[in-house]
């Protein structure tokens, strides 16, 4: 991961919702199980589940406007 890449990166978790934030950073960064990540948030699974495919598919549009698309990145 280039440092442009990994500013943008983090400047767009910046943009979206603090919840889908709190969650890709817990299980795409830290690692944290599914359960983990439930635990540590006070949610239950599915909706741990359901804010990281949110969350992920924001982070993605929010990428998109720095530049980044799935066939270059």
């Amino acid at each position: 991961m280039t440092n442009e890449y990994e500013k943008d990166l983090y400047h767009s978790l910046n943009n979206i919702k603090r919840q889908y934030k709190d969650v890709i950073i817990l299980r795409k960064i830290k690692e944290f199980s599914i359960s983990e990540t439930a635990q540590i948030l006070g949610w239950t699974e599915s909706k741990v589940k359901v804010y990281l495919f949110r969350g992920m598919k924001a982070l993605r549009k929010e990428l998109e406007k720095e530049g980044y698309n799935n066939e270059t990145n």
